[in-house]
C-alpha cells in the first residue's frame, strides 16, 4: 500500500514540475536594489541622497508624519515614515539614481518621483500612510 501511494506521488510531482523556462506574457522589469548599485557607494553619492530625503523629511514633519533618517556604513541611506495615528502604517523611503536622475523609492523597488518634485513626493507618501476615514468616499 505505501509502494502505491510512494507511485501516485512520483507521478504527481512531476506533472507539477515547472519548466526551466516558462514564458510570461509580463515583461521582465528590472528593479534597482541595493545590490544593483555601484559597489562601493561612495561618501559623496550616499552624503547626495541623505540631502534629498532631509529635505523630504523635512516636508513631510510638516504634514504631521515622523520622518527619521537611517544611514548605515557603506548603504544609502533611508528615510523611516510613521504615521503618528496609526504607527502600524510605515514605509521606508530611497533616493537614489537611475539613468542620471535621482529619484524617491519605495521599499519595494518602485520609483515614487524625481527628488525635484517634493511636493508630489510628500502627497505619494501621505495617501499611501493615511488612515482610513469611516464615511470617508
Amino acid at each position: 500500500m505505501i509502494s502505491m501511494l510512494a507511485v501516485v506521488l512520483a507521478r504527481s510531482t512531476r506533472s507539477l514540475a515547472i519548466p526551466a523556462k516558462a514564458s510570461s506574457p509580463f515583461p521582465t522589469i528590472r528593479l534597482p536594489s541595493e545590490s544593483a548599485m555601484p559597489e562601493p557607494i561612495t561618501p559623496a553619492m550616499a552624503a547626495h541622497a541623505a540631502t534629498h530625503l532631509t529635505n523630504l523629511q523635512a516636508r513631510l514633519q510638516t504634514l504631521g508624519l515622523h520622518a527619521r533618517l537611517l544611514t548605515q556604513d557603506e548603504q544609502l541611506p533611508r528615510l523611516r515614515v510613521i504615521n503618528p495615528e496609526a504607527t502600524t502604517l510605515s514605509e521606508v523611503i530611497s533616493a537614489a539614481p537611475q539613468e542620471g536622475q535621482w529619484l524617491f523609492w519605495w521599499s519595494w523597488a518602485e520609483p515614487i518621483v524625481g527628488v525635484v518634485d517634493l511636493a508630489t513626493a510628500t502627497d505619494h507618501i501621505c495617501r499611501v500612510l493615511a488612515v482610513a476615514r469611516r464615511g470617508a468616499a
